[in-house]
């Protein structure tokens, strides 16, 4: 059914922007009332629209936002990579840019940057990841409407690792701490032996669009190297954002820079 759904979609094209059922079922060879009802379905969710006039369907604004989000990460991704790269090597640790996938549950992996310290990490680019565990996916998290964050936390909130938090509201008071200082930290939340640190970058109406991070193991991450990755980690965010006319979830905070914080050590989490 799926693979009938999206050849439906692939016949909207620039020479050819609107169909009828019966054009669409001849053109794909499938029964007319087989093509109605997927038709039914796409326009029920907002991805045609149909001409009550001439009974043809367009694509419709959902599939104009779908296409919207996936040229703005592509450019992201691109616009990006060289701070990075930058990032990993002035650090020494693996950099990753992760972004909200379209189930609004998990995360998607964008880019990922290896630094000098190759390491065993689960994430890669494309890989999903439940939102409430690491820091790139509590970043994300932290900045959800309230309606989708209750609405998240309703549908479950499984352990992936000895540090995944589990708990609704123990998940509730992190969000609150990540907004309040500005990033986001994990130890041991998606992988063993692994830490996490990340920065959301936010449009104008304070909404995620992805999140910036760095891992490594927690050998090489000693509390007295908290606020130069951080610094690293801060810069490398603000300069994305800068590129993309977007803020930093540092940058709404108040007090303390990112790079002197060292009250939470993510080795004691």
């Amino acid at each position: 059914m799926l693979d009938r759904t999206f050849a439906i979609l692939r016949l909207f094209t620039p020479e050819f922007p609107d169909w009828t059922v019966t054009e669409a079922a001849d053109a794909l060879d499938l029964p007319v009332p087989t093509v109605h009802r997927l038709l039914a379905a796409l326009q029920h969710h907002g991805y045609v629209a149909r001409d009550e006039a001439s009974k043809r369907y367009r694509l419709g604004v959902s599939a104009f936002e779908l296409g919207r989000r996936a040229t703005a990460s592509t450019d992201l991704r691109s616009a990006s990579l060289k701070v990075l790269e930058s990032m990993a090597s002035a650090s020494g640790e693996t950099v990753l840019l992760t972004a909200i996938g379209p189930d609004r549950r998990t995360s998607v992996c964008l880019e990922r940057v290896e630094s000098r310290n190759p390491l065993r990490l689960s994430v890669v680019p494309g890989l999903r990841v439940p939102l409430h565990a690491g820091a790139s996916q509590k970043a994300l998290l932290a900045y959800m409407s309230d309606v989708d964050l209750h609405a998240f936390i309703e549908g479950g909130l499984p352990s992936l690792c000895d540090a995944t938090i589990t708990d609704p509201d123990a998940l509730k008071k992190e969000l609150e701490a990540i907004r309040s200082r500005g990033w986001a930290t994990s130890y041991q939340e998606t992988n063993l032996g692994l830490w996490g640190i990340a920065i959301t970058l936010l449009d104008a109406g304070t909404k995620a669009v992805a999140a910036v991070g760095l891992a490594g193991p927690r050998a090489r991450l000693p509390k007295s190297r908290l606020p130069e990755v951080l610094h690293v980690l801060d810069e490398g965010a603000r300069a994305i954002a800068a590129s993309r006319a977007l803020t930093t979830s540092t940058q709404l905070t108040t007090g303390e820079s990112p790079a002197s914080e060292t009250r939470r050590d993510p080795n004691q989490e």
